[in-house]
């Protein structure tokens, strides 16, 4: 969990940004955190997978102290310098409200591509810690824009929400939705299904066809006429909301 979710997952994707950058010391120094963290895990997963890690240890830079062979490195000592617990909550503040806006990208089946603005509502020390995950908040969950409120009714209407500790994130539907694309698909798709509910209709008001089609064949004609009746109710109720969202 530390190597591949914290490490790899979050760490590594949120310094990137810092790694291209123009700011040679922040380069500097988000390099060294890098390899210093790389370097301890290594020494720690030795013991279980010496093979591999000796492989990776010798790519990696290493201090005159050092002899270039992990397994003759020396175990990594606690130090409370090292210990940073409010950064880690911002951190770990950060990472929640990227997941929930991750989350929310994909219930609305929007393209990670698709840029978005979010409004955060928060107090206290949950809206210090929001603000100062800011910038991380807005590189990995791909916002334009963050506005913060204290009062969550103050949130604009037609938004997809979800709850963090310490905040509620509120993602406008406009930014989620492609309005003209959606109207039209839907549009599509209710033709199809009225087209559909019309022939099975058609079918199972002759009585020829329903007197002499053997029963199951009857009922699965009645079944189909459920279902596309239900599903075109669904397309309308759709329909209808994309359409009052864009008004």
């Amino acid at each position: 969990d530390l190597i591949w979710n914290e490490f790899c997952d979050w760490y590594i994707e949120i310094v990137k940004k810092r790694l291209w950058s123009e700011d040679e010391e922040d380069k500097k120094t988000a390099r060294f955190v890098l390899v210093y963290a790389l370097k301890n895990m290594l020494i720690l997963l030795h013991p279980f997978m010496p093979f591999i890690t000796e492989e990776i240890w010798s790519y990696l830079p290493h201090s005159e102290a050092e002899n270039g062979f992990l397994i003759s490195a020396k175990w990594p000592v606690y130090s409370e310098g090292h210990d940073f617990p409010e950064e880690e909550k911002t951190l770990a503040m950060a990472m929640d409200a990227i997941s929930a806006i991750r989350n929310i990208r994909a219930e609305a089946e929007a393209a990670p591509s698709r840029k978005l603005t979010a409004v955060i509502a928060a107090n206290g020390t949950a809206l210090e810690r929001m603000q100062a995950a800011d910038r991380y908040v807005r590189d990995l969950a791909n916002l334009t824009e963050t506005a913060y409120i204290s009062d969550p009714n103050e949130a604009p209407k037609n938004v997809m929400s979800a709850v963090i500790d310490g905040a509620q994130i509120f993602i406008p539907l406009s930014d989620l939705v492609d309005m003209e694309a959606e109207i039209a698909r839907l549009t599509k798709e209710k033709e199809r299904l009225t087209k559909e509910v019309d022939r099975v209709v058609k079918k199972l008001s002759n009585e020829g066809f329903v007197s002499k089609a053997p029963a199951k064949v009857v009922d699965a004609e009645r079944a189909k006429q459920e279902k596309y009746q239900e599903m075109l109710n669904k397309v309308l109720e759709q329909l209808a909301a994309v359409q009052d969202m864009g008004k």
